[in-house]
């Protein structure tokens, strides 16, 4: 029964946080297609569009991103709604988005808590996550370029879109996003994604940053600081830890918020997209963490 509470608890805390953001971010969409701008918007990048082979829906996701991921999910959501955009250039969107949510993230958390805290082994860890990112959205302009989406955005460029409907965006978009997310609190709470990393032949020390990051990020970074004062823990196998630690927590993560949010803008496209984009974070985090314990 405190798990029913507990999880319902958090669903609450969640909706309230994310669902205002969805509704303004489509309101302020809704009015910014209706009243020409996005089309005005479209013509000064003309030449950068035209570079990196990107529709003006999608560059304007990718700007909103600097400043909230979940606007330019609802930029896309919307736009794929009213079939300005199809499901390809959404994919290739989530893709290209992963650089300005994660620099937002670092001005957000790892400037103001990971570096000061950690010093050097922070701000390479930090070089290290946005380094991550940086190739995810390469990737995510390769398969653009691959997949032609800007031939299928320009061929769409008169984009109409009706007013906005706030009863429209609360049936469409809160259940599911309530639905899914208390479910996933449920699942979480009985131990479904708990993570036992005793067998992995690392020191200890560094199993214990990992593993203290699935409880709270910022407790793990002030435990590899300690040990790293203490000798515990070298210059490298901190760098190691926290990446493992990111490994650790990332399918909890992204099933605990981003499966919640991408299923309630984009009912099955959503799975896939966090699907798609988890498995190439956790190949490249792999890729990373192998490249620091040999060469570092």
């Amino acid at each position: 029964m405190m798990d029913v509470i507990e999880a319902l608890n958090s669903t609450l805390r969640f909706v309230l946080l994310t669902f205002p953001v969805i509704l303004v971010a489509s309101f302020v969409t809704s009015q910014l297609i209706k009243r020409g701008l996005m089309e005005k918007f479209g013509e000064h990048i003309k030449p950068l569009l035209k570079r990196l082979n990107l529709g003006e829906v999608t560059v304007s996701s990718v700007a909103v991103c600097f400043v909230s991921a979940t606007a330019a999910y609802s930029i896309l959501s919307q736009a794929l709604r009213e079939e300005v955009i199809d499901e390809r250039e959404v994919i290739a969107a989530s893709f290209i988005n992963s650089f300005p949510a994660m620099l937002m993230h670092f001005y957000r958390f790892f400037i103001p808590f990971v570096i000061p805290i950690l010093g050097w082994v922070g701000f390479i860890y930090a070089v290290l996550r946005l380094t991550v990112a940086v190739v995810k959205s390469l990737i995510g302009l390769a398969i653009a370029r691959m997949w032609n989406v800007r031939e299928k955005s320009e061929a769409k460029q008169d984009i109409k879109v009706g007013s906005f409907s706030t009863l429209e965006i609360v049936k469409n978009t809160l259940p599911v996003m309530v639905v899914t997310y208390f479910f996933v609190q449920l699942m979480l709470q009985s131990g479904i994604f708990s993570f036992n990393l005793s067998f992995l032949p690392l020191d200890p020390a560094v199993l214990s940053v990992a593993a203290i990051q699935l409880i709270n990020q910022k407790a793990s970074m002030v435990m590899c600081k300690s040990l790293l004062e203490s000798g515990a823990l070298s210059f490298k196998w901190a760098i190691a830890a926290l990446m493992l630690g990111n490994v650790v927590t990332f399918s909890t993560s992204y099933i605990k918020h981003s499966l919640p949010l991408h299923v309630s803008l984009f009912g099955r496209l959503g799975v896939k997209i966090v699907v798609l984009n988890g498995i190439a974070s956790l190949v490249l985090d792999a890729i990373i963490i192998v490249g620091v314990i040999l060469f570092l």
